[in-house]
């Protein structure tokens, strides 16, 4: 069965819940930290009393809620083309 890359949103309110769509993989999960490996990245998501709602990966769908304090995308740590295009002009 092939994956098909259907993007990425996110949406929070009050800071309190977020709904996501996009989400492939849980990473890790406690109540001060949540990280996700979504279709754009990895999203780490910091705060007190985090929990899972829903989780449907089949479908790529994540229902969170807690008091949020940080979104944070990390970079992509993969060789693509960009990191190669940096490393052939920072030699």
């Amino acid at each position: 069965m092939d994956k098909i890359n259907k993007g990425h949103r996110l949406v929070m309110e009050n800071r309190e819940q977020i709904a996501l769509t996009g989400v492939q993989k849980v990473q890790s999960f406690d109540p001060k930290e949540i990280v996700l490996e979504t279709e754009l990245g990895i999203l780490s998501i910091k705060g007190d009393l985090l929990g899972i709602k829903s989780l449907n990966l089949e479908e790529g769908l994540v229902d969170l809620q807690g008091h949020v304090d940080a979104l944070i995308y990390h970079r992509n740590t993969s060789s693509g083309p960009r990191q190669g295009f940096l490393n052939r002009i920072f030699r």
